[in-house]
């Protein structure tokens, strides 16, 4: 094939990911942009217009830095290349999904990252009033290659596993790459409650409220396995706060 055909079939390319409506992002082994689309533009650049060799890492907030570094490493050492990484990265009002596949070049051998984003905000959440937090209505989980958007109002508890979140619907448990207390902001206070520093629920949810001894509580919550869920000293406060008992 000539060179003339290469730079037609490179220049219809770029014309195809400069067309779509998700956000594309290439880059190389240290971390500069050497392409991104408009819509990718629009999410990250932040108003910025000279992005190209960039750090990409500017382009997200200084709090998730740290987590997009370790995802593009490990996009870089995976062996695996069928199965791409899958992340939600959330700003303070939007919900981003990225998926990142390692780019490789005509030897084979890994030059770079290649940034797929999409803005599941519109699916995801709602804002009452532009003076108040955006709150989900809908819990985007990564399973596999698909992405699940659960209703917030069937989840029936949150327990904070070491750096993930387990969620728990009636029957089912997935797990969330968000932690408790980023979550924990991310719900309208009526409809869930923090009672212990492992655990959040669904105050619809609660069946019942005990004390097993002097300050010490613990609910049962409606589900397939009737949940008993430990209450700490503040959580039992709040509880009997919200419920006014």
């Amino acid at each position: 094939m000539g060179q003339a055909n290469k730079e037609e079939i490179s220049g219809k390319a770029k014309e195809l990911l400069f067309s779509i409506g998700i956000g594309v992002v290439v880059v190389d082994l240290k971390n500069q942009i050497t392409f991104m689309n408009p819509f990718a533009k629009k999410m990250l650049a932040r108003g910025q217009n000279d992005i190209i060799a960039m750090n990409v890492l500017e382009c997200y907030l200084p709090e998730h830095r740290g987590k997009v570094d370790n995802l593009i490493k490990q996009t870089i050492r995976s062996g695996d290349q069928l199965f791409p990484l899958v992340k939600i990265i959330d700003g303070p009002t939007t919900i981003l999904s990225i998926r990142l596949s390692p780019l490789l070049n005509s030897d084979n051998h890994r030059v770079g990252v290649v940034m797929v984003i999409n803005d599941l905000t519109s699916e995801t959440m709602i804002a009452e009033r532009e003076t108040t937090p955006a709150y989900l209505m809908k819990l985007p989980i990564f399973e596999k290659d698909k992405i699940l958007l659960l209703d917030v109002a069937k989840i029936i508890f949150f327990q904070s596993v070491r750096n993930y979140t387990s969620v728990h619907l009636y029957d089912k448990e997935f797990l969330s790459n968000l932690p408790l207390c980023e979550l924990e902001n991310r719900f309208e206070k009526k409809l869930f409650c923090r009672v212990h520093r492992s655990f959040m629920v669904n105050l619809s949810k609660i069946e019942e409220l005990s004390s097993i001894r002097s300050g010490q509580y613990h609910i049962r919550v409606d589900d397939k396995g009737k949940t008993i869920i430990p209450v700490s000293r503040n959580g039992a406060a709040q509880l009997k706060k919200i419920l006014r008992f």
